[in-house]
């Protein structure tokens, strides 16, 4: 059973949550506390798993709170749920919070968020692991990319367009600005799915408060992992996710489908950088023996690590709040099979997608090559549409080689 605590300073708020969730009293263990200091005395009693708290509270605020939990307790899920505040307490709580809440939250709203998060540990059972990973609070970025962005949001004339353009080619970006904005810190209430979109919504005022004053990018040292290589990694997953919304489109997905096809191709290696920025030198243990013993990169993965880049990229983007769907379709990338979905969907689209990148690309002739599981499309009667989709992956690397 999932314990989560909650923090108020208002004890009608407080009682009205305890309302609203006692039809859950079976699934979760609750606690309700009025203050950050007692919310720091409950945790050194008993372990929690998720803690929600409200942002503007005496003595110690709530993003004060998850700054002392993320240290503390990294474990834990960290949640804000509160009312309108000023900017800078919100650029204050963006780091700090995994997810925020806007009140009022309705019930529906609170408890799909709440079981979301507390079945996150399905993805990823290495606690430890999970302590590293629950502490970032970006995801790295190329250097040269940071820099790009910096001068156009520095520039005389910055474009939305431009901005929207340059985090859409950058997985660190992309993934830390679709938190923000499928969050409530800025008041957008829809699911959002391209680092577009969200740069649009978001505004050039407040993507720059977020580089600047938030410093929410970080850039990846290259070099700390020898067999690393950034470059290459980002190149595979800009090709991924161009022949991923391709795909899309030429089945005649929606409109949300083909931009989740495009951030799901973008993010599905994501693991592989934190990973590599997490835990450096078992990570370049783990290249060592895929390069040596010409191996997939997961299943070396998963006997060094006990878990695979598919789980901690899924984990990570569960944690910030993005769609199941982008979540499933990180989580297996690699494994469909075990999904339990039996038809043509964002799972097995990305799968494609990855698999024929890797077969038109080849980053590294020491790496085992990705093969397509036959029986796989058959059962889901795709068979006859690898040929075509693979000119469609021909066609959009030629595209993608064409605008450099």
């Amino acid at each position: 059973m999932k314990r989560i605590l909650f923090v108020d300073d208002e004890p009608n708020v407080l009682s009205g949550l305890q309302r609203m969730l006692r039809g859950m009293r079976c699934q979760w263990e609750m606690a309700f506390v009025g203050s950050g200091q007692a919310a720091l005395e409950r945790l050194s009693q008993k372990r929690f798993d998720i803690i929600v708290s409200d942002m503007r509270m005496p003595a110690m605020d709530g993003a004060d709170l998850l700054i002392q939990v993320k240290k503390l307790y990294p474990h834990m899920v960290r949640i804000i749920l509160s009312g309108h505040s000023s900017k800078p307490m919100v650029m204050k709580s963006v780091r700090p919070a995994h997810q925020y809440l806007a009140k009022p939250c309705n019930a529906d709203k609170l408890i799909s968020v709440l079981t979301r998060s507390s079945l996150l540990s399905d993805f990823l059972r290495n606690e430890d692991l999970a302590g590293l990973v629950s502490q970032m609070e970006s995801l790295p970025t190329l250097a040269e990319t940071y820099q790009e962005l910096m001068a156009e949001l520095d520039s005389q004339d910055p474009s939305v367009g431009r901005v929207g353009e340059i985090v859409s080619r950058d997985m660190g970006m992309a993934g830390t600005l679709l938190k923000l904005a499928n969050s409530a810190f800025f008041g957008l209430s829809r699911n959002i799915s391209s680092p577009i979109e969200a740069v649009m919504l978001l505004g050039l005022e407040v993507v720059k408060g977020l580089a600047v004053s938030a410093n929410i990018f970080s850039t990846f040292e290259q070099g700390v992992v020898p067999g690393f290589s950034f470059d290459a990694l980002w190149r595979h997953s800009i090709n991924t996710g161009g022949i991923g919304k391709r795909i899309a489109q030429a089945e005649a997905m929606d409109k949300l489908l083909v931009d989740e096809a495009l951030i799901s191709g973008m993010l599905h290696d994501l693991g592989k950088l934190v990973l590599a920025s997490q835990l450096p030198i078992e990570y370049n243990g783990v290249l060592e023996l895929v390069r040596l013993e010409n191996r997939p990169v997961w299943r070396v993965e998963q006997e060094v690590l006990g878990t695979t880049h598919a789980e901690v990229g899924a984990y990570l983007m569960g944690l910030w709040g993005l769609s199941d769907n982008i979540v499933h379709a990180l989580a297996f990338h690699h494994r469909p099979q075990d999904c339990g979905e039996r038809q043509f969907g964002l799972i097995p689209l990305v799968y494609v997608a990855n698999c024929l990148e890797h077969a038109l690309c080849v980053i590294n002739e020491n790496y085992a090559r990705r093969e397509l599981d036959g029986a796989y499309l058959a059962e889901l009667g795709l068979t006859g549409k690898i040929s075509g989709w693979l000119k469609l992956g021909k066609e959009t690397l030629q595209c993608e080689a064409g605008n450099e």
